[in-house]
């Protein structure tokens, strides 16, 4: 396999990760046993990570969050949901990511310096990027956006892997939902990069949010906000921020259907037929009293 099939098929991969998984099948009945099993060894290991977060027990948690959905061996919609879940608690444990992003770097540093070796440097991408872009969390697009200008080749010849700006764009591709267009070819993808880098840059000077795919939620990279945000100033109420209000409202006894349901019961009808009659009899006086003149 040369250099050029061996970077169309992790293009290829990437397609695959990022789109198609809002409509995923239901697990079927061959692997539901399985599955089972999977959920039950994952869930007990993401425990202990929460009970001892050891550099240990955060891999074996990554390796769950990574392994348990993929689109091709495993692409059921429980499985996908098991992964959410095994990522939303390695989320939960304090200074996680920092331990993700500590790890890359130091291997980067390494393998720069010529201290590690090229396919030990690919393993640290895959299990400390690799699992960051699985994570919905401002962090992760921080780390990930700071790394799109990474064009570095990693290795040689037919050992030449993906760089390390096409990994990061992976996890944002994977992660975020209104981000920028994202498409299947190599050549479309360079191009897809140079239009991420301008996003991430508009999301660092506070100009525009982002949402994660499946959360109405919009963020900064400083945390939840309340409004959307876009170039050029555009301020817009979040979808979040609106169903919130509704629900205050709900909770007050009152609804927006209740508000429509109100301004139906002003007595337009009446008076617009008071109106029109009132209108009606003026002129049938005016048209009387010109014949009485005639």
């Amino acid at each position: 396999m040369n250099a050029k099939s061996h970077i169309s098929i992790c293009y290829a991969m990437l397609f695959l990760l990022c789109f198609g998984t809002d409509e995923l099948p239901p697990i079927s009945d061959a692997n539901r046993q399985r599955h089972e099993e999977s959920r039950l060894k994952w869930t007990a290991r993401a425990a202990e990570a929460v009970e001892n977060p050891s550099e240990k027990n955060l891999l074996l948690l990554a390796r769950g969050i990574r392994s348990v959905w993929h689109p091709a061996r495993y692409p059921s919609k429980e499985e996908k949901e098991l992964s959410n879940e095994l990522a939303h608690i390695m989320l939960s444990i304090p200074g996680s990511m920092g331990f993700f992003e500590e790890r890359y770097y130091e291997a980067k540093r390494d393998w720069d310096k010529g201290l590690l070796r090229t396919q030990a440097y690919n393993d640290a991408r895959r299990e400390t990027l690799g699992t960051i872009f699985y994570l919905p969390s401002p962090e992760s697009i921080r780390v990930l956006g700071s790394l799109l200008e990474d064009l570095k080749p990693v290795g040689s010849g037919e050992s030449s892997s993906i760089c390390t700006a096409f990994y990061a764009l992976r996890g944002l591709m994977n992660l975020i939902d209104d981000g920028p267009a994202y498409s299947d070819t190599i050549e479309d993808q360079i191009r897809d990069r140079k239009s991420w880098m301008l996003w991430f840059e508009q999301v660092k000077a506070g100009a525009r949010t982002f949402r994660f795919k499946g959360d109405p939620q919009p963020y900064t990279l400083a945390g939840p906000t309340e409004k959307e945000l876009r170039p050029g100033n555009q301020e817009t109420e979040s979808v979040e921020a609106r169903r919130r209000k509704t629900t205050g409202l709900e909770n007050s006894g009152i609804s927006e259907k209740d508000g429509v349901e109100d301004r139906r019961k002003i007595p337009w009808l009446p008076l617009g037929l008071a109106t029109l009659l009132a209108a009606g009899g003026g002129t049938y006086l005016w048209w009387k009293s010109r014949r009485t003149a005639m």
